[in-house]
């Protein structure tokens, strides 16, 4: 069935976009909510307004997402939780703790749909999360998640994690590039030269029947 979207819906279409949907999504869900409209010449025509009215809504929803990114900059979202043996968590912390979590950061709420966490976080760690401000604006954002009872505080718990974290990546880097440089510079070269090369008084493979018809 086609159908003109009067209201942007999640998953499925934009405001003013003209799609072909399944007859009974249309009929139960799209229509008696108000959501979409048969496309009848009438509606069709109203679809190029709708398009340009979602465009302006969506570039100032982009414009305010971006300030809401600064907000967040250098900000990791600390979860203090109860801990048990290795790490486990008594309980979960899910896109419902995080929403309020980033909320309390932003100086506003949150709504935990915005939060794509695909599942709920059971041990204790450092984890990129990624939050849906708007269509386009979707920033990563680190969730440290330390033992609310750690002797030195949950803060300093989760700066030693980030700490650690950042010993690690960094020490990977160099030794990526310890192999890089290794493998492309002057000595290795020579060396390589050098095995190649035959040892003196020897012929190389491809000489030895011209040698022994010389002889």
């Amino acid at each position: 069935m086609k159908v003109v979207f009067l209201e942007t819906v999640e998953g499925s279409a934009s405001m003013g976009e003209v799609k072909t949907v399944a007859p009974g999504y249309a009929r139960n869900y799209l229509l008696p909510r108000g959501l979409a409209a048969p496309a009848t010449p009438d509606v069709l025509a109203r679809a190029e307004r709708l398009r340009e009215i979602e465009e302006n809504r969506q570039r100032l929803e982009d414009e305010r997402a971006l300030g809401l990114v600064g907000k967040l900059e250098g900000h990791p979202l600390v979860m203090a939780v109860r801990v048990g043996e290795q790490g486990r968590l008594y309980g979960s912390v899910t896109n419902v703790d995080i929403a309020q979590k980033a909320g309390e950061i932003l100086g506003e709420e949150l709504d935990r749909r915005r939060v794509l966490l695909p599942e709920a976080i059971r041990h204790t760690g450092v984890y990129s999360v990624v939050l849906r401000l708007s269509r386009s604006v979707q920033p990563a954002v680190q969730v440290v998640v330390v033992d609310a009872d750690a002797p030195e505080g949950a803060e300093a718990a989760a700066e030693a994690l980030l700490t650690a974290l950042r010993e690690e990546a960094e020490a990977a880097l160099a030794a990526i590039q310890a192999r890089t440089l290794g493998s492309s510079s002057p000595a290795a070269s020579s060396d390589a030269d050098e095995e190649e090369r035959p040892a003196e008084g020897e012929s190389e493979p491809g000489n030895s029947t011209e040698d022994e018809a010389a002889n």
